[in-house]
């Protein structure tokens, strides 16, 4: 088994164990429903069946039995991956860690002043202490009794802060757990002193835990919601997430990405050692445009066909407005995308894990670490957020479009806002100082039509920064927005269209 084999298995157990935890938090909720709600219990049990939310089931049940796989192989004397149990105790802690502040006053001729902690061993990041005057602290005992002056005491001194922070080649007790500093003012006036610290999990990369587990659970969560609030777009959208999953388009769509996502690992980009960059964003770019491809199929075939078949017809002759009728149909087309982001997505997770210390083996990089995969992760993910986003502003567009043109028209359109859209920012920035008439036609397009590269992250990927969640908000609101505007452009188109 080669290294590269090895490290990058140590982040798929961390999504498999939260893909088992989700799984048992739907299991306990479907029992609890059980007991108290019958009716909910199956109507819960219908959802999970659906194969909008099937596939995904069973990818997170083989993801659990992965990493159960691994921990079973470990039991029984391998190495795969030793850090199972400091990966399951930084779980529990990372409500805990984070940044703190603290003030303290310190009389004056004070021999040790108590300042209490309670931080395990490994988990301070950071420390910074500073004064109003010279003091002596003690790390865990009284600076009098420090046997050690250089490691289990330090001086702070005005204006020049005591600052420690945790690397690979860091020493000293600051590294094991600190339960205590003890203050020496041995001045005669009272010391102001300020402390900072930062505290993270011993194993930071717990984190991919807790979000698998929390986004599985909350997928299934949101559409036993939407059934029971709103059941006829419920109940429009499954059937028409269900067609869409079904077409053997989707299968064709999913199984290309797969098989993009896997060549991609093996092209070099000639990126001297920053490959895993093009990698992701060229991975991003493919999983967004077959997103794209697939929400105008799917709005086409599921509204413009129906309403020149006289499909819709028959739909709405039922209990069903037409405005339930479009939005039931954007519900399912969503759910669809979010299907594929979900299959094509977990399969670019698991590239990336494997591509880092692939790319590292190549370039004789023996420093690389299974940290770095989870790293290289946490970055791609608001990637493939901010890439669904522009994909269901773009599916809202579509399902505009397709209650008056045919597919052909649909995808020239689309198309064409895609392009237009990303390129906006140049447009208006290339017209100032122009032609008064150049100048209003830019402004007008950043108006009317999406701005696409807010969605866009290769900067944030460039750079190696992670996109804030503040950020995503923004552009999370952004896309509400615009989407609404859509729906609401898509019922005027509708309501007053001759559907016999």
């Amino acid at each position: 088994m080669t290294q590269a084999f090895e490290l990058g298995l140590k982040p798929i157990w961390l999504i498999g164990v939260g893909a088992a935890i989700g799984l048992i938090g739907l299991a306990i909720l479907f029992l609890l429903l059980i007991a108290v709600h019958r009716r909910l219990a199956e109507e819960m049990r219908a959802l999970l069946g659906e194969n909008i939310v099937l596939p995904i089931l069973l990818v997170a049940f083989a993801l659990g039995f992965f990493a159960g796989g691994i921990t079973l192989i470990d039991l029984l004397g391998g190495r795969l991956f030793d850090r199972k149990q400091e990966s399951l105790a930084s779980l529990l802690r990372l409500p805990y860690v984070g940044s703190e502040e603290l003030e303290v006053s310190v009389k004056a001729k004070v021999i040790a002043k108590k300042i209490a902690f309670a931080i395990p061993s490994g988990e301070l990041k950071s420390l910074t202490v500073s004064a109003t005057e010279a003091i002596s602290v003690g790390i865990n005992i009284p600076p009098i009794e420090a046997s050690l002056a250089e490691q289990e005491r330090f001086e702070v001194r005005p204006k020049e802060p005591f600052k420690w922070v945790r690397t690979r080649d860091a020493t000293g007790p600051l590294l094991k757990s600190l339960e205590s500093l003890y203050v020496e003012n041995d001045t005669g006036t009272a010391v102001q002193v300020d402390i900072q610290y930062e505290t993270t999990a011993t194993v930071p990369e717990a984190n991919l835990i807790l979000y698998t587990a929390t986004g599985l659970f909350s997928y299934v969560i949101f559409f036993l919601i939407l059934q029971l609030l709103l059941p006829q777009i419920a109940a429009i959208g499954f059937t028409t997430g269900k067609e869409a999953v079904s077409q053997p388009l989707f299968l064709i769509t999913v199984t290309f990405g797969v098989f993009l996502l896997a060549l991609f690992i093996f092209i070099p980009y000639f990126t001297f050692g920053d490959d895993i960059k093009m990698y992701k964003e060229a991975c991003l770019q493919v999983i967004m445009l077959l997103a794209i491809f697939v929400a105008i199929w799917t709005s086409s075939i599921s509204v413009a066909d129906e309403i020149e078949g006289r499909t819709a017809l028959t739909v709405l002759s039922k209990p069903i407005g037409r405005s339930q009728f479009i939005l039931g149909k954007f519900t399912g087309i969503l759910a669809a995308l979010a299907l594929l982001f979900l299959l094509l997505g977990i399969f670019f997770v698991i590239c990336i894990s494997y591509k880092v210390p692939y790319d590292a083996r190549e370039s004789a990089n023996y420093y690389v670490t299974w940290q770095d995969s989870c790293q290289e992760i946490a970055l791609a993910v608001p990637g493939l957020i901010l890439a669904f986003m522009e994909a269901a502003v773009l599916a809202s567009i579509s399902v505009a479009i397709s209650t008056r043109l045919s597919i052909l028209a649909n995808l020239i359109i689309c198309m064409g806002i895609y392009v237009v859209g990303h390129l906006l920012p140049l447009f208006v920035q290339s017209s100032v100082g122009e032609f008064a008439i150049v100048q209003f036609m830019g402004q007008l397009f950043a108006t009317v039509l999406p701005v696409l590269e807010h969605f866009n992250i290769y900067g944030a990927i460039v750079a190696g920064q992670q996109v804030p969640l503040s950020y995503i908000a923004w552009v999370g609101v952004y896309s509400l927005i615009y989407i609404s505007i859509a729906m609401l452009l898509a019922l005027a188109l509708f309501d007053d269209r001759d559907l016999a």
